[in-house]
């Protein structure tokens, strides 16, 4: 009797425990289940971009638009807007027409550099003189490596109208180019993120140094086709069999779509790729994916993470540079995103890595917000954050920096050495602390702590700093603005301006009243003092003109 009972206590303490691995089982599937994204369908996606899309494409006057999305390993919507040709009628379909990415395709060029890390063929803080057959001066002491060409930290000032061509004819072999077009460092590298254009083309040219391959076979070979990005090519030939495919570009000027066939560029590493969105989407699931997609992998998996960490911030609350993504937080995620701005073409590319998750939109016709509201609307409307208003109290003696930081600011971006830096002086931005809050760009700010301000209702961060040489800095996100002296304010310079323009008009009347004279005036020194006032004139129309075709040939 005894050992029936024994038996069945023991059957029923096996019971128990699996019962108990039973429900235990059952947790932890339903916990991994709440821990992976939440997948949406291609039904939310289809109804968001039409909506805006379609609005944006009536209001701004875009001719065409093509979008992908993928999230947990697949493509789960894909669609084309509008019109690849107008004269045509060729509609943009999402799996057939080429778009022109711009700086997008700087992804291309440094995963091909990362790939060369990890055969050891390159060094990220190396100097980069040693991979070179030309020198890039090292004016601070301090080499530039690949880390600060891949964080735009380099320190080169800005180059303008140096991109594009008008003809294939006008092209220029890489090597030329960067020798023609070298900027002068103005930074010390790794200190300010002044983006550049110049330096992912150094880096592509190291490539080719190190490969033996030009960029356009490099990214070819070891990209394109391990990916099977097979409606996709790079440089500035086009494959015959792409001619039908390939979008052309539009801006609408004067109530008309102004067309362009192609754009060409010697610094091919800065804007390489023309691709299709479902091809461009494949590039996106590999780095989603630890660097493979359908067995090939394009990357290793350290590699990936270490291509998408946080690799240079100007302040640890703020978005910074991960190896050529921009790294910011918005609406309670990690966003790794890129801008690819040309004449014609504007494409924005995201990551989101915590939820699995990708999403590019390609114009062929500049919107007015440059590509980057359509993000934030994409954020908003399937991350949505409740933003809890905050206290705004101003901090004590907030005057103090405000008497400080107050003033004028010019981008990082600019440049400081040639007749080019007329273009910085019409881009400064003033600034105004007052009771503790600013405003910049549409945003508003309050300082949270001294010297860091938080906007209000949004997720941006904006900072100041005086560094050790006494220049003034702001930081807004992952750009960088210095303070401007008073004789470059736009206040100063319109002054100047004004005043010449007088002293021109007001010689030019004295002599027109001198004619009056009962003597005969001088008819070659009146000539010569009319030619001079109109050649004024005509000087400064040219000057304008001249800053004007400058924001129209700008990549970013």
């Amino acid at each position: 009797m005894n050992n029936l009972n024994l038996s069945r206590n023991w059957r029923c303490v096996l019971s128990a425990l699996f019962l108990a691995g039973m429900c235990l089982n059952i947790l932890s599937v339903n916990s991994a289940l709440a821990n992976e994204p939440a997948s949406l369908s291609q039904q939310d996606f289809e109804s968001f971009f039409d909506a805006v899309i379609q609005e944006q494409m009536t209001s701004e006057h875009i001719a065409g638009v093509t979008t992908a999305v993928v999230q947990n390993g697949e493509l789960v919507f894909a669609k084309g807007y509008g019109y690849a040709d107008i004269d045509a009628s060729n509609p943009v379909l999402a799996d057939q027409t080429l778009f022109f990415i711009g700086s997008d395709g700087k992804m291309f060029t440094w995963t091909a550099i990362m790939q060369l890390v990890e055969q050891g063929k390159l060094d990220l803080h190396t100097d980069i003189n040693t991979y070179l057959d030309f020198e890039i001066p090292a004016p601070f002491n301090k080499p530039i490596t690949l880390h600060h060409l891949m964080t735009h930290t380099a320190g080169f000032e800005d180059e303008f109208n140096t991109l594009f061509v008008n003809e294939a004819s006008d092209l220029i072999p890489l090597r030329e180019h960067l020798i023609r077009y070298m900027p002068v460092q103005v930074y010390p590298p790794g200190e300010v993120m002044a983006y550049s254009n110049y330096g992912t083309a150094l880096a592509g040219y190291i490539i080719e140094r190190v490969s033996g391959q030009t960029i356009e076979s490099c990214i070819t070979e070891h990209l394109l086709q391990p990916l099977e990005m097979n409606h996709s090519f790079s440089g500035n030939v086009l494959p015959p069999e792409f001619e039908a495919d390939l979008s052309k570009g539009y801006k609408y000027q004067n109530d008309d779509f102004v067309t362009s066939d192609f754009e060409w560029t010697s610094a091919v590493p800065v804007a390489p790729i023309r691709t299709s969105a479902t091809d461009l989407s494949r590039f996106m699931l590999a780095h989603l994916n630890d660097g493979c997609l359908d067995g090939n992998c394009i990357l290793q998996a350290e590699t990936v993470e270490q291509m998408h960490d946080m690799q240079f911030t100007h302040h640890p609350q703020m978005s910074g540079m991960s190896y050529g993504f921009l790294n910011m937080h918005a609406n309670g995620q990690k966003i790794l995103w890129h801008l690819g701005n040309s004449p014609h073409f504007v494409t924005m590319l995201a990551l989101i890595p915590e939820e699995n998750l990708g999403v590019i939109v390609s114009y062929n016709t500049p919107p007015a917000d440059d590509g980057r509201a359509i993000l934030f609307k994409f954020l908003d409307e399937f991350y949505p954050v409740d933003r809890t208003p905050t206290k705004q109290t101003p901090l004590p003696d907030w005057e103090s920096r405000a008497s400080l930081f107050n003033g004028h600011y010019a981008p990082a971006r600019s440049n400081h050495s040639t007749p080019q830096v007329l273009v910085r002086y019409t881009t400064t931005t003033p600034i105004k602390i007052l009771e503790g809050r600013l405003s910049f760009n549409g945003w508003e700010f309050y300082e949270s702590e001294p010297g860091v301000f938080q906007q209000i209702n949004g997720d941006r961060v904006l900072t100041f700093k005086e560094g050790d040489n006494g220049k003034r800095w702001m930081f807004v996100g992952v750009l960088a603005y210095f303070q401007v002296p008073w004789n470059e304010t736009p206040g100063f310079l319109l002054t100047i301006l004004g005043c010449s323009f007088l002293l021109t008009f007001s010689l030019f009347v004295r002599r027109l009243v001198s004619r009056r004279q009962t003597t005969s005036p001088n008819a070659l020194k009146t000539c010569l003092n009319l030619g001079l006032g109109l050649f004024n004139l005509a000087l400064f129309a040219w000057l304008s003109l001249i800053l004007l075709n400058f924001g129209s040939t700008y990549i970013y």
